[in-house]
């Protein structure tokens, strides 16, 4: 079997030959092969060579708060549910969690809303060996911290050389383990978590493994849970048994004719959560002046401009119906020829000047009059 193909079929991604092709190349100048062949015969019986070449085609890329929004209506969603019952603790998956920025993200969101750390339980999947290990550690460049607002790094991190090191108290909420989503024994505690965060996965998937990932996802969420998606992934989700929630930036879903706890209204973001951005400052430039009537505003078409209009109210606008002069009506007398070509009756009348502007004749008082 071809290396390509090998890895879809355990890891679902659908990789260019390109993608393949350089890392196989890497792994032959690691094992000191120089037949392909004979790479693949080793790759075929190999399961730690299949892992080392997995971990050269995953992308573990994420920052602490992406999109953040999901984690705003997420913590938002799990006060809901907590006020209404608090039997059992909120159980959370993040599949994958690449570092393990996501996960914590979402500890740092709930430590501070104020949620006890007892009454939520964050359970953290991904294929890559190396992103997991990575996770543990809690280790972070400042790669992982992007965006003007990181009041949060300062919070719940503390520098470790070129580093920085998440706290214990968010640390111990979050449980890692190695696992493949495919695979038909993850999805075997139906509906037991009640939030999901599945975000950036299925654009690597081809239409088929989308519908049996989605399928798995389905099976571990609660009925009356909720999803979060990438914004590439929800018409995917809606294809699938899935509705979209009324979260702007949150790309949330629930399962179709289920009735999910959603809150009626988002609250604001906290400190912790990557505040909003300041709003931008209005521009100086004024707004142009709106159309005196329906009649002007259709006269005034730009494509019968011939020079620039002088009514525009700051340079470099482009004209538009409201903001262009009409152009002006022609005079009385500005009568234009119309060129006469010659027929059998009439070429002896036919002459150079026929195309010359013809003014008209003088008229007397009495020819006027009358």
């Amino acid at each position: 079997m071809m290396a390509r193909d090998l890895l879809q079929q355990v890891t679902g991604l659908n990789l260019t030959e390109a993608v393949v092709g350089r890392a196989v190349e890497r792994r032959m100048q690691a094992t000191a092969l120089e037949d392909a062949r004979a790479y693949e015969r080793l790759l075929a019986g190999s399961a730690q060579e299949l892992s080392a070449l997995t971990e050269l085609v995953v992308v573990p890329e994420s920052w602490m708060f992406r999109d953040a929004e999901a984690f705003v209506a997420a913590t938002a969603f799990i006060g809901r549910r907590l006020a209404a019952s608090a039997a059992r603790p909120v159980r959370i998956l993040s599949v994958p969690c690449a570092g393990g920025e996501e996960p914590y993200s979402m500890a740092m969101s709930l430590y501070s809303a104020g949620v006890a750390s007892a009454d939520y339980a964050i359970d953290a999947v991904d294929l890559s060996e190396v992103a997991l290990a990575r996770a543990r550690a809690g280790l972070y460049t400042r790669n992982a911290f992007r965006g003007r607002h990181l009041d949060f790094r300062e919070r719940f991190f503390k520098p470790a050389g070129a580093e920085f090191q998440i706290c214990d108290e968010i640390r111990r909420q979050v449980s890692f383990e190695q696992a493949n989503l495919l695979d038909p024994g993850f999805s075997s505690r139906p509906g037991y978590y009640d939030v999901i965060f599945c975000r950036n996965l299925l654009i690597y998937f081809d239409d088929p493994t989308v519908a049996l990932a989605i399928a798995s996802l389905a099976r571990l969420l609660a009925g009356d849970g909720i999803l979060f998606a990438g914004y590439a992934e929800v018409p995917a989700f809606c294809r699938n048994g899935f509705t979209s929630l009324r979260a702007p930036g949150a790309f949330a879903l629930e399962k179709d004719g289920a009735h999910a706890s959603w809150p009626a209204r988002i609250p604001a973001r906290q400190q912790a959560r990557v505040p909003a951005a300041p709003a931008r400052a209005r521009s100086a430039t004024p707004a142009a002046p709106p159309a005196r009537n329906a009649a002007r505003a259709r006269r005034c078409r730009p494509h019968r401009l011939r020079r620039r209009p002088t009514c525009w109210r700051a340079r470099g606008a482009r004209p538009t119906w409201a903001t262009t002069r009409a152009p002006p009506r022609p005079a009385a007398n500005c009568w234009r020829p119309i060129p006469v070509r010659p027929t059998p009756t009439s070429s002896s009348a036919w002459s150079a000047n026929a195309n010359r502007r013809w003014t008209p004749p003088a008229t007397t008082g009495a020819a006027a009059s009358t």
